[in-house]
Formats: C-alpha cells, structure tokens, sequence
C-alpha cells in the first residue's frame, strides 16, 4: 500500500462458545486512511472491530498499533477510540460537558483549546450548551465524534454510525464524515454492511463474509475485479450468465439479434431516476439483468429482446 501501517492484524481468530466469528483475520490498515470492515450480518466485522477496541481478546494472533502489540491491554490503555451506532451520549450533559468527558478522565492540560478546535473541526462552535435532545442526528453524531477526536486517537474505530439516520440524512452525514476524515487526517476503521457507503466513503475496503476476509483493495478495485463470487455478487447487482460475470452496465439490450447475442424476453423492469434496470430471462431460464438510461429503456415486459456484451467485460470468478 505504500504508506506506513498504523494497525496490523496478524492472523486473528475469535471463538464464541463452538462458534467461529473471526478466522484467521489479517489486514494492515495505512495511517491517515478511511478503511471501512464491509459485508453481511454476522460476518465478523463488529467482531474483529471490538477485538481491535479491546472489548473482546483474540484466541489467536496478534494486533499490533504503532509498533506495539495491543492484544492483551486493557482498552483504556489503547490509543483507540469507539463510536457506536447509537452514539452513547451522555442526556444530562451539553455538547461541551459529553466532549470534555474522557479528557477530564486523562486529566489533561490545555482542555479548554482542545475542545474549542474540536468544536470548529466538527463544525459545532456556537452549539456547545446546548443539551443532546436540541440537537439532530447529525449533531448528535458529531459531539460523538468529537467527543472520540478530542482524545487524538491513533485509530477511531466506527461501529455502523450511520444506521440510525434516516436515508436521506444518510446521505448528507456520509459526505460530511468523510469531508471531516480528509480534514482531520484520522485513520478511520469503519464498520458497515452497506455497500454504497463504503464505495462512497472508503479508501480501501475489506470485504469479509463468515468470518474471513475476503478481498482487501480500492473500491474501484474490488468493484471491478472482484475476486470471489461472494466479492462480485455483495458489491453491487452481477449477472451470471453461463457462469461468467458481467455487471448490468457491460449488458447491451436491442430488439435485432447482434453477433453472439442470446435471445430473451423482458420480465420486468426497475426504475431509478437517471437509471432503468431492463430484467429479462434467457432461453436456458437464467435471469439477466442490463442498464439503460432512462429514455432508452423503453422495453415492455414479454418482448423478444437480444443480449450482448463485450469479452473484456466477463468475470471469470472461482466458487
């Protein structure tokens, strides 16, 4: 990756009772990066990041920040910081009291001016009497990453923090955390299970499904060389056809028949705004489906259309 490695995972594993919730994890994340841990429910992520925070100890391997090994240290002795999903604020507290917290606790010089450039960092100054119920979700998760930044963490770890917004809010919560990430210069370990958010957000990604990881790289990367079947088919819609991969956009759906075109009939289609999903079924019962750009997706379901598309464009993908 080229730059230096703040946090190192070096084959970890962690059982719960006979069950299996990380095996053999190892991923090195660079220092100043958004690395976002993406993938279903239950696939290690929330795991692998409490291991990492210090809420649960590896059977096996080690994680090392900054040279040194941190498994086996208590979490208050890990330069680490957690915000969870449902920000954890404290109600009784102002915006200034919830951010001054954990310094209060480290007894530390210059509170005042840390929490004043915290205040501007997140964008806050002017709001810090107010208490957590006169605030948005938006505020309220930034005094929690404030709260968190004040302390000049190594590594701020995010437990899904977007999941409790509504979609829209989402949308604009997810550009200004990661506006705020560049600005800071915080390495970002980001929990998420959605796919979207970490293509927006990340600079590298990694993709973990029972346990393990799948795929570590860019989101470019991982979106368009893939190297699973469960890589490919979790980030974003694949056709397989024949047992090749090929995304909705490397599809071209027209009435004649082309060279190497395979005959099917439209089924159905979903409208996205700028977008339409043509579905259609082939003649050996697999289901495909393309991108059109709305206007030229006039198709009705039942129509004979002809499927096509270029080699370059096919996945070849293990199981």
């Amino acid at each position: 990756m080229g730059q230096e490695n703040v946090l190192e995972l070096r084959r970890v594993s962690k059982r719960f009772g006979g069950q299996l919730a990380v095996g053999d994890v190892s991923l090195s994340v660079p220092r100043g990066a958004f690395f976002s841990l993406l993938g279903p429910s239950g696939c290690g992520k929330t795991t692998t990041l409490r291991l990492v925070a210090g809420f649960e100890q590896p059977d096996q391997g080690e994680i090392w920040l900054n040279g040194s090994r941190l498994d086996g240290l208590p979490p208050y002795r890990r330069n680490v910081n957690t915000v969870f999903q449902n920000y954890a604020l404290f109600p009784h507290l102002t915006v200034q009291g919830n951010i001054e917290f954990g310094l209060r606790h480290k007894a530390a010089n210059g509170i005042a001016d840390r929490v004043r450039r915290v205040l501007d960092q997140v964008r806050l100054a002017g709001k810090e009497s107010r208490s957590p119920a006169q605030l948005s979700g938006g505020e309220r998760q930034r005094v929690a990453l404030a709260r968190a930044l004040v302390l000049e963490p190594d590594v701020l770890l995010l437990d899904e923090p977007l999941s409790a917004l509504d979609p829209q809010l989402r949308k604009q919560v997810r550009a200004e955390l990661k506006e705020l990430q560049r600005r800071v210069g915080v390495t970002f370990l980001f929990v998420t299970h959605d796919q979207e958010e970490a293509l927006a957000m990340s600079d590298y990604i990694a993709v973990m499904s029972r346990g393990a990881v799948e795929q570590i790289g860019a989101p470019e990367e991982i979106y368009h060389r893939p190297a699973t079947r469960f890589v490919a088919s979790f980030l974003g819609t694949m056709n397989w056809i024949g047992g090749v991969g090929l995304r909705p956009e490397a599809l071209r759906m027209t009435r004649e028949a082309a060279v190497n075109s395979r005959r099917g009939v439209v089924t159905g289609k979903t409208f996205l705004g700028s977008v339409v999903y043509v579905e259609s079924q082939l003649e050996n019962g697999e289901i495909c489906s393309a991108q059109a750009v709305n206007g030229a997706a006039n198709f009705t379901p039942g129509e004979v259309v002809h499927i096509s598309w270029n080699e370059s464009d096919e996945l070849r993908l293990p199981e």
